[in-house]
């Protein structure tokens, strides 16, 4: 029998997850993962619900948890290849007014140093983690270091929020409630960490600008200490 909180909208979730769950779980995570619509998709809402499923209904933690991860690296993958395809022409086209050729070269070039560990941490960020794939896409990231930095992510995301469902079920809104703190904590470090890469290529280029003129001056200097003819 599927069990009811007494929240009519979490009780039809939680009907439909009983029946079709695994389905769900994997199609709400392929969801997610893609670019610019996964941003409005509740996909830690439905693996977490699956999650409390797993304990008070009638499906197997291990299946949920398997089709999370195959969903979330396939929905990801997706993002990614778009973003290769694409390149910059399909951010510029699709990102909307959150995406310009500025924040593109800047994104490129954290990828450059940082791709893996964004790549990761992204899993965790509110609104932006299914931009993250296309970026790095777009930017060339090595597909094996992604792979291996998106199975990652995807085995702490599953494995965090089938817990919080299996452990706070019963108490839901406080299982949403932290997986919403953790979320955004993911994004303010994310932006915090592009925000720095910004701030120091901004004073490379301050200090590239300064030295040119400082050699160009040098030249003029020696030119016209050179005596006439």
């Amino acid at each position: 029998m599927t069990p009811h909180t007494g929240i009519p909208p979490l009780d039809w979730v939680l009907s439909l997850l009983d029946s079709w769950g695994y389905l769900l779980v994997f199609v709400f995570t392929i969801i997610e993962n893609l670019f610019v619509i996964g941003s409005f998709t509740p996909g830690e809402t439905i693996v977490m619900a699956a999650g409390f499923l797993t304990v008070k209904g009638h499906l197997d933690w291990r299946i949920v948890f398997v089709c999370s991860i195959v969903g979330t690296l396939t929905g990801s993958n997706i993002s990614y290849f778009f973003g290769r395809r694409g390149g910059r022409q399909a951010l510029e086209r699709y990102g909307g007014r959150f995406v310009d050729a500025e924040r593109i070269l800047a994104a490129e070039e954290y990828f450059e140093r940082h791709g893996p560990k964004t790549v990761l941490i992204a899993r965790f960020a509110a609104v932006f983690k299914n931009f993250v794939p296309v970026i790095a896409g777009a930017s060339k990231m090595r597909i094996v270091l992604f792979e291996a930095y998106t199975l990652l992510g995807a085995l702490a995301y599953t494995t965090l929020m089938v817990v919080l469902g299996r452990v706070f079920g019963e108490n839901f809104d406080v299982a949403l409630e932290i997986a919403r703190n953790i979320t955004w904590a993911g994004l303010v470090l994310l932006v915090a960490m592009v925000a720095a890469l910004l701030m120091g290529r901004r004073r490379y280029l301050r200090a590239k600008v300064a030295e040119l003129a400082r050699q160009a001056e040098e030249e003029e200097a020696e030119r016209n200490a050179q005596p006439e003819g």
